[in-house]
C-alpha cells in the first residue's frame, strides 16, 4: 500500500478526453459529486487528457469547474456546427489511423505534420485566447496533463515541474487535429493527448485508489462488434484492466442512453444536455466513489 505522510492511502483522479460534450459531462458530474459530499479536488494527483485537462486544471486549482462552460460558449461563438462536426470526424479518423498502425508513432508524426499544414479557422493566438482564463495562472500542485509531440509522435506528460505555462499545456492537450492549430511550446508543436488513448490512466502516479472518469464508454455493450468502438477506448480499457491488478479502480463513464447514437462529441447542443446528465449521474456514482475514497 502506498501511504501518504499521514498514513492514509494515496488517491488519484484521471479525467479523460471527449470533446465539448466530454467537458460538459465531466463538469456536471464533478459539480454534482461535490454537492453530494465527494470532492475529487482533494486528490493529491489529478491527471487530465484533452477535455479532462481543461476540467482537471480547474478542479486541481480549486476553481469552480463550471467555469469550463463559459469556454464552451466561446468555442461555439468562434466555430460553427459544420466546423465542429468536421473536427470530430477528423479526430476519429486520426485515432483509427494511429491505433491500428503498425508503427503508431510514425502514424502520429504523419497526423501531426498534416495538422501543422492544415488551414484552421483559428490562429494559434485565437485558440489560446479561448482558454484565457488560465493565462498567468500558477500550475496547481499535483496536476498533470498529456499531449502528443507532433515531431516525435510521443506522449508527453507535463506537471508543475515542467516549466510549461498551464495555459499552453492545457491548450496543447486539447488540440483536435485539423480543427485547432497545434500549440507551440519551446519550439516544438503539440496536439491532443487522447488520439491513441483518451484516458491515459497510466500517466497517474502509483496510488492505492484511482477514480477514472471516462467521457466514452469503457466497456463494449454486450454483443456489440469491436469495430463500433472508439479505437482510443479499446486502448483505455486494456490500460484500466492492467491497473486493476494493483489498484482499487472506480471507473465512471457517461450514461448517454437518452442521446442519439453515435453521440456527436463536438456538438454544442448535445454538450448542454450532457452537463445535466452528468449532474444527475453524480447522485448514483457518489456512493461507489465514497466507498473507496474514504476507506
Amino acid at each position: 500500500m502506498t501511504l501518504q505522510e499521514n498514513g492514509s492511502p494515496t488517491r488519484a483522479v484521471v479525467l479523460g478526453g471527449g470533446g465539448t460534450v466530454g467537458v460538459a459531462w465531466q463538469t456536471g458530474l464533478l459539480a454534482g459529486l461535490r454537492e453530494a459530499g465527494v470532492d475529487l479536488a482533494e486528490a493529491p494527483a489529478i491527471v487530465g487528457t484533452s477535455a479532462g485537462s481543461l476540467v482537471g486544471a480547474l478542479l486541481a486549482g480549486g476553481r469552480d469547474v463550471t467555469d469550463a462552460l463559459a469556454i464552451l460558449a466561446e468555442v461555439g461563438k468562434k466555430l460553427d456546427f459544420d466546423s465542429l462536426g468536421a473536427g470530430s470526424q477528423s479526430f476519429l479518423d486520426a485515432s483509427r489511423q494511429a491505433v491500428f498502425a503498425a508503427d503508431p508513432r510514425q502514424a502520429l508524426r504523419a497526423i501531426g505534420s498534416a495538422a501543422q499544414e492544415a488551414s484552421t479557422a483559428l490562429t494559434e493566438d485565437d485558440y489560446l485566447g479561448l482558454l484565457g482564463t488560465l493565462d498567468g495562472v500558477a500550475w496547481p500542485a499535483g496536476f498533470r496533463c498529456t499531449a502528443i509531440d507532433t515531431g516525435t509522435g510521443e506522449l508527453v506528460v507535463w506537471g508543475e515541474e515542467s516549466g510549461v505555462p498551464l495555459l499552453h499545456a492545457v491548450a496543447a492537450s486539447c488540440v483536435v487535429p485539423m480543427l485547432f492549430p497545434a500549440v507551440t511550446i519551446n519550439g516544438n508543436h503539440y496536439m491532443d493527448g487522447g488520439i491513441v488513448n483518451h484516458l491515459n490512466a497510466a500517466a497517474a502516479p502509483p496510488s492505492d485508489v484511482l477514480v477514472a472518469v471516462s467521457c466514452l464508454p469503457l466497456e463494449a455493450p454486450s454483443g456489440a462488434p469491436g469495430s463500433d468502438r472508439s479505437p482510443s477506448t479499446i486502448k483505455a480499457d486494456a490500460e484500466v484492466a492492467q491497473l486493476r491488478e494493483n489498484t482499487r479502480v472506480v471507473a465512471v463513464d457517461p450514461d448517454f442512453g437518452d442521446l442519439e447514437a453515435p453521440v456527436k462529441m463536438m456538438d454544442q447542443e448535445t454538450a448542454g444536455r450532457a452537463f445535466h446528465i452528468g449532474r444527475r449521474q453524480a447522485e448514483r456514482e457518489a456512493a461507489a466513489i465514497r466507498a473507496v475514497w474514504d476507506f
